[in-house]
This record gives C-alpha cells, sequence and structure tokens, in this order.
C-alpha cells in the first residue's frame, strides 16, 4: 500500500514540476510580468515562466490562439479580437499613461495637441519654432501592433504608415482629413527603454512612451524629460485622477477562464503583494 501511495506522490510531483505558465504581448507589462514571476516562484517553485514581449495586438492574438497561456495588452481588447477570439477573459492589473518625450537638454517643458500633429506630419521640423534650439527634430515612433502607437494616433487625430523593410524601415504620418501621407520620416522603435534611450542619445529626438517607464528612468538620473500635454503634466498621479489625457489600462489576458498555476498567477498580480510590483514600476494599482 505504502509504494503505491510512494507511487502517486512522485507522480503527482513530476505532474507539478511541469507547469509552465508562457506570456507574450505589451512591453510596458513586461517588467511587471518578470518581477511578479520572481516573486511567484518563491511560495511556487515547480512553476516555470517563459516572459515574452512583442506588443499588445501580438499578445491578445498568442492568448487568443493558445501560443502562450497569458497575454500582455496594455489597451482594451478590441470588439474584432473578441470577435475572433470569443473565449478571451481579460483582467486588469493596472492603469497607465503615454508621454510625450524629449531629451533633458531640450529647453521645451510643455507642447500641445496640435504641435504634436504638426510635428509627425512635417509641418513643423525644427526646435526654434516652438521657442527650442536651432536644430531639426528627429522623429521617433512605434512599430505597427504596438498599443502605445494606438493610444497615440487615436489622441493625435492621427493615421501612420510603414515604408520600406528590415532597418530601412521607417513610419510618416497624416491627419485624418489629409489627403496624403507627408514625408517627413519617423524612425521604428519597439519597447519603451529603446525609445527613451534614443531620446538620451540624439538630444533633438522626441518620442512617446509610458509615462510610468519614463518617469522611473528620469527619476532614476536618466536624461530624459517628459512634457506636460495641453497644459497637465505627465505624471502618475494625473493619470489617476483622470486628468492626464493620455492614459489607458493595463490587462493580462486568457483563453477562457483561467485554471491551475495561471489561475494562481494572476490571482497574485491582483492581490496586495502583486499590486505592489504594479506599483514598483510606477504604474498606478487597480486594488
Amino acid at each position: 500500500m505504502s509504494g503505491v501511495l510512494l507511487v502517486l506522490c512522485m507522480a503527482a510531483t513530476v505532474a507539478h514540476a511541469a507547469e509552465k505558465i508562457t506570456t507574450a504581448g505589451s512591453s510596458t507589462i513586461f517588467p511587471i510580468i518578470q518581477d511578479a514571476a520572481k516573486a511567484f516562484q518563491q511560495t511556487h517553485p515547480d512553476v516555470t515562466f517563459v516572459v515574452g514581449g512583442g506588443g499588445s495586438s501580438h499578445g491578445v492574438k498568442a492568448a487568443g490562439t493558445n501560443e502562450v497561456n497569458i497575454g500582455q495588452a496594455s489597451r482594451d481588447i478590441k470588439d474584432s479580437e473578441m470577435k475572433a477570439y470569443p473565449n478571451l477573459v481579460p483582467f486588469k492589473i493596472g492603469l497607465d499613461g503615454v508621454a510625450v518625450i524629449v531629451s533633458s537638454a531640450n529647453p521645451l517643458n510643455a507642447i500641445s495637441k496640435k504641435q504634436v500633429q504638426d510635428i509627425y506630419t512635417g509641418k513643423i521640423t525644427n526646435w526654434k519654432e516652438l521657442g527650442g534650439d536651432d536644430a531639426p527634430i528627429q522623429l521617433i515612433a512605434k512599430e505597427e501592433g504596438r498599443s502605445t502607437l494606438e493610444l497615440f494616433l487615436h489622441y493625435f487625430d492621427l493615421e501612420s504608415k510603414e515604408i520600406g523593410t528590415g532597418a530601412n524601415k521607417i513610419t510618416v504620418h497624416k491627419t485624418k482629413e489629409d489627403p496624403d501621407f507627408s514625408t517627413t520620416e519617423a524612425s521604428i522603435i519597439g519597447a519603451n527603454k529603446e525609445a527613451i534611450a534614443k531620446v538620451i542619445t540624439k538630444t533633438n529626438a522626441i518620442a512617446y512612451v509610458s509615462i510610468g517607464t519614463a518617469q522611473e528612468i528620469a527619476l532614476k538620473g536618466g536624461k530624459v524629460k517628459l512634457l506636460d500635454l495641453d497644459g497637465v503634466k505627465a505624471t502618475i498621479e494625473n493619470v489617476a485622477n483622470e486628468t492626464f489625457p493620455l492614459r489607458r489600462p493595463l490587462h493580462v489576458v486568457t483563453n477562457g477562464e483561467p485554471k491551475g498555476a495561471v489561475k494562481e498567477f494572476i490571482d497574485f498580480l491582483l492581490s496586495e503583494d502583486g499590486q505592489k510590483i504594479v506599483k514598483s514600476h510606477e504604474f498606478i494599482t487597480v486594488n
């Protein structure tokens, strides 16, 4: 009898050891999941993680097609995605805003919606037109599939189009009223920290990234400046009180109701300890 129990216990241990949680999606949420996975493993040492990026649209699709257990989406789930994958279940784990950023060496401290429109459509091409230095503006944009890009385009009433391939790929923009896309080129960056690094090294650049990530790097001495937008400071506090206009929810999403270790991990993200991790990355908690 004891031998049977031993075999059953060993089988249970092996089955538990095989549990693996895979994720993909938003680069904004990536560091939260990465740190939460490490903390979760302290009480669940037999659970392993493979944490990936690729942008929100990729994360939703990967979850919907069961490529991963959990998708990361720093936006709401689209109606088209729910139609394609009707069993998607989103869980809001935090809130974030998107800031327009420049180098801390740039004398500009604030910008308006119209000025951002004019910069990205090539109507303003030099910082001196905004009271800054006499220097050409270098545009940085997000790649397609990134929720940061979608929020940026929606708020500023812009459309974008990628041109070229590989390292030569660039983005051009136009307002929804313009018949043609501008010839002004924007270089394409994926993750938030890559865009921030580019702005830090290119003093005449402009980009748009997660407020949480940018604020965290700025507080650590990174030479990046978050511009006031339409008279509102780009801070976590102003995202929380809903005065900052460029804001978004942070979601993890599963295909169907989560079970087992996946459910336990999502429960952890929404717990007091999990929300502390969300807050540690300068995002706003939901609990």
